[in-house]
């Protein structure tokens, strides 16, 4: 079969723009260091990595979530602690106050020291972690305890992904802690009854907020081993999270990483290839054209 001028340059044409191509590829390998870089390039690695990616993306998501939902315990869990220090020293001094032995002078230096604790108290309720007031339920984004102490948070508890599709509670109910909504004490007004007691010279109404204080400490104490427990749900979410984000990256790397010494390799190769196609295509159209000129 004759091979024709123009079979002879497409066929050189052709064997010129594949070596090119083998060219760029190894040399974008190389460049990036990435085997898969197109799903033509191994269908079934690309499918694997666009997964792979979308669960590292996934878990890493989750890892963020849990990582800030055990700062914001240990925020809240802080706060708590202040607080508790606070009911500590109000049991303190009712316990002290409440002896008949005092003046009613000692009783309202003593009042005035609660009234003190109820201001150091409300602070501790009212705490702010980044945008968000910790003890307001679902309503943070303004202080949950007004000036009168009057709580004005709801009931909400937010709750934080530690697994997909698996969650857990990640804030106190602060209308349970510290009003004591379902049977408990409300710890500001029990400081306020005390003070009130104190300033009113009443030993019996002074020594019936010692049980009430007790209470409250209680509430805080159940508030605290609660948070304690959420926050090593949300470490070990964090540390599991970590690991399989780990295993993810080290998976797209296998699938799509280049082998440096390889990807190198291959493009000297194709280099070569690419030099050899032209030069021998230089010749082929070369000798074509001195044919044709001598016709």
């Amino acid at each position: 079969m004759r091979v024709t001028e123009a079979t002879m340059y497409q066929h050189t044409i052709d064997s010129a723009n594949i070596a090119l191509a083998n060219e760029a590829k190894a040399q974008a390998q190389v460049s990036s260091g990435l085997r898969v870089q197109s799903p033509g390039d191994d269908p079934q690695a690309a499918a694997m990595l666009v997964r792979q990616r979308f669960n590292q993306a996934q878990i890493t998501a989750i890892q963020n979530g849990t990582q800030s939902a055990t700062d914001e315990l240990n925020a809240a869990d802080s706060a708590l602690d202040g607080l508790n220090t606070v009911l500590a020293r109000a049991q303190v001094l009712a316990t002290q106050f409440g002896n008949d032995t005092y003046t009613e002078t000692d009783r309202d230096a003593a009042a005035s020291e609660i009234d003190g604790l109820i201001k150091q108290g409300m602070a501790n309720l009212n705490t702010r972690f980044g945008s968000r007031y910790i003890f307001g339920g679902n309503k943070d984004s303004q202080a949950p305890f007004d000036d009168n102490g009057v709580y004005r948070g709801d009931s909400g508890v937010r709750q934080v992904e530690v697994a997909p599709g698996v969650y857990e509670d990640a804030s106190v109910r602060a209308d349970i802690m510290a009003v004591g909504t379902g049977g408990g004490v409300d710890i500001l007004q029990t400081m306020k009854d005390l003070s009130t007691a104190l300033r009113a010279n009443d030993g019996d109404a002074i020594r019936t907020n010692i049980g009430n204080l007790t209470t409250a400490c209680n509430q805080v104490s159940t508030a605290r081993s609660q948070v304690g427990t959420s926050v090593n749900i949300f470490t070990s979410a964090t540390n599991a999270c970590a690991a399989q984000v780990s295993d993810a990256k080290r998976v797209i790397g296998e699938l799509g990483d280049a082998d440096v010494m390889d990807a190198s390799s291959r493009l000297s190769l194709a280099q070569y290839a690419l030099n050899a196609t032209l030069t021998a295509a230089a010749k082929t159209l070369n000798i074509s054209l001195i044919d044709l000129l001598n016709r």
